[in-house]
C-alpha cells in the first residue's frame, strides 16, 4: 500500500471542501439528537481554551500525538505500514518505570529512564521490522497483534511486578525524577521540549538527509531506488526502529509526567490515533504537530460536550472519524497498492 500526497493548493482546496462537508454531516446528526450544533461547537471550544488547565491538556496531549504521528509516519515514508504504536508506547512505559522505580532518586535516573523508554518501543517495533525485512512478514498484522501482547505485559507489570496500594497503577515513581514543570497552570512538562527537538530533527532526517532521501526513494519506486544502491531491507529496519524510538519516548514521557505511574489506560488510544494524525498530516513530517493539536483539541474539547449539551464523549472521535473519511472522500488522503 502507498500513501500519496498532492501538490499544496490543490490539498488546500480538497481539505477546505472535506471541512465544509464534515461540519455539514455533523450538524445534521447533531440536530438530530436533539441538540443545537452551534452549542455544541461552541462547547468544544469552550473545553479547550477555557481555562489554563484545558490548554495545558491540549499541549501534553499534542506532544504525545506529535510522537505517535511520527511513530507511523516515518515506516510510511517507506511504504511500510506500523499499526503496533500503541504496543511500543506501552513497550516504552515498561521500560521507563522499570529503570527510574529500580533506580530510585539518583541523578542519572531521569535520563536512563527516558533511554529505557526509547529502547523499549524500539525493539519491540524491531520484531515486525525484521521479520518483514528478512521473511517477508506482513509488518501491518504482526504490528497489530503485538499491540495486544504489549498490554497484557503492561497489565503483568502493574499487577504483580511493581503494584501500588490499589493494584491498578504502579507505584509512583519519585517526584524528583520526573519531567521538570514549565506551566504550573496548564501542567505542562518539559516534555514538550523534547518532542519540539525530535520532531526537527525527524523533519531533518526525512528530507534533507541521504538516508531519508532513501526512505522516501523506496516508498515512490523501490526498483529504482535499489538501482540507485538504496536497500528496502535496511529501510525497513531503520523505518520501524525509528518509529518504535517515537512511540517508546511518548510512553517515557507519560510515566514521567504528572502521575508518575504507569497504569492500564496510559495510552488512552494514541497509537490508534498516532495514525489518524499521520493521516492528516498527508505524509509529511512538517503538518504533523498541527494535525496533532487538531486531534489534541478535539479530544480535549469533547470532555465538555456530555456537561454543556449531553453529547456522548465519543463524539469526538465522531468527529475525527468523519473528517478522516471525507479527507479520504475528496482525495486529501489517496491510498493505493502498488
Amino acid at each position: 500500500m502507498k500513501l500519496l500526497s498532492t501538490s499544496p493548493a490543490i490539498r488546500l482546496r480538497r481539505v477546505a471542501v472535506a471541512v465544509a462537508i464534515t461540519v455539514a454531516v455533523l450538524a445534521v446528526v447533531i440536530a438530530a439528537m436533539g441538540v443545537n450544533p452551534a452549542a455544541a461547537g461552541a462547547a468544544i471550544w469552550q473545553g479547550v481554551v477555557g481555562t489554563p488547565f484545558t490548554i495545558g491538556q491540549t499541549i501534553g496531549i499534542a506532544a504525545v500525538l506529535v510522537l505517535m504521528g511520527l511513530a507511523m509516519l516515518i515506516p510510511f515514508s517507506a511504504r511500510l505500514f506500523n499499526v503496533g504504536g500503541e504496543g511500543q508506547l506501552f513497550m516504552g512505559a515498561i521500560g521507563t518505570v522499570s529503570v527510574a522505580l529500580g533506580l530510585g532518586d539518583t541523578p542519572v535516573t531521569l535520563p536512563l529512564s527516558i533511554l529505557a523508554g526509547v529502547v523499549g518501543g524500539t525493539v519491540w517495533a524491531l520484531i515486525p521490522g525484521l521479520l518483514r525485512a528478512f521473511l517477508g512478514a506482513s509488518e501491518m498484522i504482526v504490528s497489530l497483534l503485538l499491540n495486544f501482547v504489549a498490554a497484557l505485559a503492561a497489565a503483568y507489570v502493574i499487577g504483580t511486578v511493581f503494584p501500588d496500594a490499589t493494584g491498578q497503577a504502579t507505584q509512583s515513581v519519585a517526584r524528583t525524577v520526573r519531567l521538570p514543570v514549565l506551566w504550573a497552570a496548564g501542567g505542562v512538562n518539559a516534555g514538550i521540549l523534547i518532542v519540539i527537538v525530535v520532531a526537527v530533527a525527524v523533519w531533518v532526517l526525512i528530507t534533507r538527509t541521504r538516508t531519508g532521501f532513501g526512505i522516501r526513494a523506496i516508498g515512490l519506486n523501490p526498483q529504482a531506488s535499489i538501482l540507485a544502491g538504496f536497500s528496502p531491507r535496511s529501510a525497513t529496519i531503520t523505518t520501524f526502529a525509528l518509529g518504535g524510538a517515537c512511540a517508546g519516548l511518548a510512553g517515557a514521557l507519560l510515566v514521567l509526567g504528572t502521575s508518575g505511574q504507569l497504569n492500564q489506560g496510559i495510552s488512552s488510544g494514541y497509537g490508534f490515533l498516532g495514525v489518524v494524525v499521520a493521516l492528516l498530516a498527508g505524509a509529511r513530517v512538517a503538518w504533523v504537530p498541527l494535525a496533532a493539536v487538531f486531534i489534541a483539541a478535539l479530544t480535549v474539547g469533547s470532555n465538555r460536550l456530555q456537561l454543556a449539551v449531553g453529547l456522548p464523549f465519543s463524539m469526538g472521535i465522531v468527529v475525527v472519524g468523519v473528517l478522516v473519511l471525507t479527507l479520504l472522500a475528496t482525495r486529501v488522503i489517496t491510498i493505493r497498492r502498488g
